[in-house]
């Protein structure tokens, strides 16, 4: 058992806490409740005049229930997100929560008030949990999967266990979680460089399915995202009016053979995300609509991939994630290291041209195509980090590369050129550390 109510050695301590709560409402001068005043706590309410206090809970309606340190989890949060649900949490005994009523509460009052609230929190509990075993049916899972719901994401994963680079090796449960908060860091860091609330987004849940087998992704891949993976290891699609924002991926180990492989490959196909829901339709007069369907993908595939690629080298150094949107799964051009693959080509004065370039969707960039849209995309953030956000919303209203790149950065298309190529001798160079 995971939770553990007052048994044992436990109900041992819950006798001697009453005892010592019954002596201190007797014998504590003052307040007749053997509390000081303002002690009670937040949320609890007062008894109603001349009822009996409750020496069992403390007069508050609920007694504390130990919860499984396996759980620890489950108070994962950071400053614009927390985890709301859990499916192993809430399937365990209590359905993970720290507290109950007080089975032999004195005080009517805050007994009824503690039940309501209660029943209100595990009904949600339940509803949420019912909702995602109908999942693991429609998936034909032979065992429960592991869903984890934090703020902005949520997780389905049947991996049994991952191992990190530090040697550590989580079980599904800790990775789903894992998962759910490198996700979050990154949703909060696009948003705080570009200036994103989240108002300003169609969607603010990211469906996240991580399957252990090719099977399971191949029948969630049609039901989530009405794409079909083939020989892909990833399909997704961008939320939108009518459509949830999911991405569905089964891990292949080949393609992914470690930890910082998947994570990579994911923090790829959020940017994609991410950059697809920032789209707000008060930003339209009546009758317009913008770019739709909102990717950025079929008119600015540059800055589409460019945008994810450098979220993905950021991360550590390297890009590797071709996505099933993506054309060129094969082909390479240079070394694995980007930056100095592009300041070679600078030297040499063997450059693609932007102008052609930015008109190409995303499935259409070459190997090649996909470093210098990269490196343009580092260019513009060193130049102006916080511009990309308004370069976004530039994108959704239909607005001409040339033009967008002049009132966000102030640089002509001539002058980007060459301010990118003077950029790249001096910080891509090998010499400079």
């Amino acid at each position: 058992m995971r939770h553990r109510g007052p048994t044992g050695r436990h109900a041992r301590f819950a006798w001697i806490g009453a005892a010592l709560l019954i002596s201190c409402f007797t014998l504590c001068p003052g307040d007749a409740r053997g509390q000081t005043a303002g002690a009670r706590p937040a949320g609890i309410p007062e008894p109603l005049p001349g009822e009996p206090l409750c020496g069992w809970c403390g007069t508050t309606g609920r007694t504390p229930v130990d919860v499984d340190r396996s759980l620890k989890s489950e108070a994962d949060k950071g400053a614009t997100w927390s985890v709301q649900f859990c499916s192993e949490a809430i399937d365990s005994d209590n359905f993970g929560l720290d507290w109950q009523p007080c089975a032999r509460c004195k005080t009517p009052s805050l007994h009824d008030l503690a039940v309501k609230k209660y029943d209100k929190q595990t009904g949600a509990l339940k509803a949420w949990l019912d909702g995602r075993r109908k999942v693991d049916a429609q998936v034909g899972a032979e065992s429960p999967l592991i869903h984890v719901q934090t703020t902005h994401f949520l997780v389905t994963w049947n991996v049994p266990k991952i191992t990190l680079t530090s040697k550590q090796t989580l079980r599904a449960h800790e990775a789903a979680h894992l998962y759910a908060r490198r996700m979050e860091e990154l949703y909060a860091k696009f948003q705080a460089m570009f200036g994103i609330v989240d108002t300003d987004n169609m969607r603010n849940l990211h469906y996240l399915y991580i399957f252990d087998e090719p099977a399971q992704a191949a029948i969630a891949g049609p039901l989530f995202t009405a794409l079909s993976p083939g020989d892909a290891a990833t399909v997704k699609r961008a939320g939108g009016a009518s459509n949830d924002s999911a991405i569905v991926t089964w891990w292949d180990h080949s393609e992914f053979p470690k930890d910082a492989d998947m994570y990579r490959h994911q923090i790829h196909n959020v940017v994609h995300a991410l950059t697809a829901i920032y789209y707000n339709p008060t930003w339209f007069p009546p009758g317009v609509i913008g770019l739709s369907p909102p990717w950025l993908s079929d008119k600015y595939g540059w800055l589409d991939e460019g945008l994810s690629h450098w979220f993905e080298i950021n991360f550590d150094g390297r890009a590797a994630t071709y996505c099933f949107r993506e054309q060129n799964t094969t082909a390479h051009w240079g070394s694995d290291n980007w930056k100095k693959n592009i300041f070679k080509a600078v030297s040499a004065a063997d450059t693609p041209s932007f102008s052609e370039v930015v008109t190409k969707p995303g499935p259409a960039l070459s190997a090649l195509e996909h470093q210098f849209v990269w490196s343009w995309v580092d260019f513009l953030l060193a130049r102006d980090t916080a511009a990309m956000g308004k370069a976004l919303k530039l994108c959704k209203m239909k607005v001409e590369t040339r033009d967008i790149i002049k009132q966000c950065w102030g640089l002509t298309v001539l002058d980007f050129e060459q301010s990118w190529a003077a950029w790249v001798l001096e910080n891509y160079s090998p010499t400079k550390k």
